[in-house]
């Protein structure tokens, strides 16, 4: 597997996207993969669009959103795995490119790159669905299958990865024990961070993608803000 990252942002510099695939190739190499036994795959910045490969999944970032209110989403379309970063509403919203060292886990585009591109590994079609706990969404009803979303559930949670002295933040990731029904306390860790301590569980910035037959619906940690809440709610969601 190839994810290709092209720019077309003007509010970070190709050197900066650049840094932030070689932070996240580190990741996925020393952390995503082995913790999900999945097999190895390479992100890498091009700088050139002509020169990505035909079969590779492309990752573009961009200035503005796509999609109201929207920092990044990965979506199957026409049988293309694409997925789009915004630099635009991370920065306006007092953001940071790389990595802020007055608050470590202020959101940064590159942490947003981090999070689309764990969660195209972990279910690239975004289509697989976990049994788990009845639980109650924001409509009032109850419940019981899980999208398989590796980082929505410890959204806004992140760690740093040095490359060449440059210190970038990536995102917090659950492992697989998040969607054992049976595990328990001696089961964990639940996530990278070991932030979370009960499978099917989420920090308080966080949020969970729910399905009950064909009805779809969100259930949100504490400190979801009002807008998050209706930007998860946006189209560029999983469906079905």
């Amino acid at each position: 597997m190839l994810i290709a990252v092209i720019n077309q942002s003007t509010l970070v510099s190709n050197d900066q996207v650049n840094t932030m695939c070689q932070a996240i190739q580190v990741q996925l190499a020393s952390h995503v993969f082995p913790a999900w036994d999945l097999a190895n795959g390479t992100v890498q910045f091009f700088a050139d669009q002509s020169k990505v490969p035909s079969t590779a999944w492309k990752v573009s970032m961009l200035d503005n959103s796509t999609q109201a209110g929207a920092l990044g989403y990965h979506a199957l379309d026409n049988d293309v795995i694409d997925g789009f970063i915004f630099a635009g509403p991370v920065l306006q919203s007092g953001g940071v490119a790389l990595y802020d060292a007055n608050n470590p886990q202020n959101t940064s585009v590159a942490s947003v790159l981090s999070h689309e591109v764990c969660e195209m590994v972990g279910d690239e079609y975004a289509s697989f669905w976990a049994d788990g706990p009845s639980i109650m969404a924001q409509d009032g009803q109850v419940y019981n299958q899980y999208a398989l979303e590796l980082c929505d559930p410890v959204e806004g949670n992140s760690y740093v990865i040095d490359v060449a002295g440059t210190k970038v933040s990536v995102s917090n990731f659950v492992l697989p024990t998040w969607f054992d029904q049976e595990a328990t306390a001696a089961d964990a860790p639940f996530d990278y961070l070991h932030l979370l301590t009960t499978p099917f569980s989420m920090t308080e910035g966080g949020y969970m993608i729910v399905r009950m037959g064909n009805n779809v619906q969100q259930v949100f940690g504490a400190k979801v803000s009002p807008q998050k809440k209706l930007d998860v709610a946006g189209e560029w969601y999983r469906r079905s």
